[in-house]
């Protein structure tokens, strides 16, 4: 924030991590657990959902019949054009990530953009409880934010990595609709009507639907069913990286070869007080899916120096992806907590166990135990009513959302920010993908 199918490990990587700094264990931070005791209890009330606005059926309807199909596993296994990473790339080193680990480096210009900051990590072992997408096998997502001010668009996209192979595809996010002429065409997701842009801080994939966090506004949802490749496409077109939707008689995409259209939401049921209060309107800054028992959409809240919520709410309505809606439509939350530190950029749980991922900016005093200003903490708790903080760890600088790799028992997340030497201490930070290690994440 600039402010998930067991993967197979191709080759080891343990020759591959010198210099990464290693983990650094503190002890449990007993004042931040009183203060977790003593906050107010959070209302579940605040948290319920209901179905929000979606494109015209018309539109959707017309860029399945006007543009190519493509099926996830195609996009994973597309070797033309595709982008290729790193599994033994020095991004790693320079974004500290922790030397107990796996990562992945994108390639240079990912690395480098100023443009495109990452922010949520999911993957298949999300998915699907096997772990596996048919023959696409296993794979990791990761959202983007556009953060040029100046920039031709503000969007967001989703990149399709296939670790099997080291490549990646981006998919470009967008809104459907109808013109004036009623043709049927789209722009980027977050700039239709009176929408400000969207952060993309939280991704979750859960069967065919991808979960993409709208901070203020809520969840919304995209059809892994419906990506449209604009190369295969007789009339799309992957020139014109300035133009996007319907532009006389072909569809452009800012030059990305994927389209993928939203295809509903979830927002709050009413609207009172702030976020980051106990019965305020929550912020749904993070995602993450927990499959264990029955299946649940994570959704955290970041709060600047102060504590947030995370709530569960039941997945897997009828059988399918979507959450379980009662007999007025509304999608009620198993469970709210307050979290147990500030900060929080991500996090997952299972079981009674949980990873965070926090971050400690130049601005906090006093520092908390074991907190290195500037850099990321990973945040090992229990919870049974109530969090318990276990443990904290130092790792990279701008770790974010996060998702549990449930074969390998490991959470990922991705340090957002671009590689670059720091100018105050002369030392590097970078941008990368990385997994640690999380006995309880099965």
């Amino acid at each position: 924030m600039n402010v998930r199918l067991p993967l197979v490990i191709v080759a080891s990587l343990a020759a591959l991590t010198a210099g990464i700094p290693t983990y650094a264990y503190v002890a449990s931070d007993k004042a931040s657990n009183a203060e977790a005791v003593a906050a107010a209890t959070p209302s579940k009330s605040a948290y319920v959902l209901k179905v929000g606005k979606a494109p015209a059926g018309a539109a959707l309807g017309g860029m399945a019949k006007n543009l190519k199909t493509s099926s996830v596993t195609a996009l994973l296994n597309d070797k033309a054009g595709n982008r290729k990473g790193s599994r033994k790339g020095a991004c790693a080193t320079k974004a500290a990530a922790p030397k107990q680990g796996d990562w992945f480096c994108f390639n240079s210009a990912d690395t480098k953009s100023v443009q495109w900051y990452p922010q949520g990590v999911t993957g298949t072992s999300d998915a699907q409880a096997g772990g596996s997408w048919g023959k696409g096998g296993k794979a990791l997502l990761v959202s983007w934010y556009d953060n040029r001010k100046d920039g031709y668009h503000k969007s967001a996209r989703v990149t399709f990595i296939n670790l099997k192979n080291n490549t990646y595809r981006h998919a470009i996010l967008v809104w459907p609709y109808k013109n004036a002429k009623g043709k049927p065409t789209y722009e980027p997701v977050g700039t239709h009507g009176t929408d400000k842009g969207i952060h993309a801080g939280g991704l979750a994939w859960y069967g065919n639907r991808l979960y993409v966090a709208d901070t203020s506004t809520g969840v919304r949802v995209f059809d892994m069913r419906q990506i449209f490749d604009l190369g295969k496409s007789k009339n799309g077109s992957t020139r014109k990286p300035k133009l996007i939707g319907l532009h006389g008689k072909t569809y452009y995409g800012h030059g990305y070869r994927y389209v993928m259209p939203q295809v509903a939401s979830y927002v709050p049921n009413t609207r009172s007080g702030k976020p980051c209060t106990a019965t305020g309107t929550p912020n749904h800054s993070w995602l993450a899916i927990d499959r264990a028992g029955k299946d649940k959409l994570i959704s955290g809240e970041f709060c600047m120096g102060e504590g947030g919520r995370v709530a569960a709410f039941p997945i897997g309505s009828k059988g399918g992806s979507d959450l379980v809606m009662d007999k007025n439509g509304r999608a009620n939350p198993a469970y709210v907590a307050n979290l147990p530190v500030t900060n929080v950029q991500g996090g997952v749980g299972t079981r009674g166990n949980w990873w965070f991922t926090r971050n400690v900016f130049k601005q906090e005093k006093p520092l908390e135990p074991g907190t290195v200003r500037n850099r990321g903490q990973l945040v090992r708790a229990k919870y049974a009513g109530g969090f318990t903080v276990l443990s904290r760890s130092t790792i990279s600088y701008g770790p974010e959302d996060m998702s549990c790799y449930r074969g390998t028992h490991q959470v990922w997340t991705v340090a957002e920010h671009p590689e670059k030497r720091q100018t105050q201490n002369g030392k590097w930070q970078g941008r990368v993908l990385y997994g640690m290690p999380a006995k309880g994440c099965r």
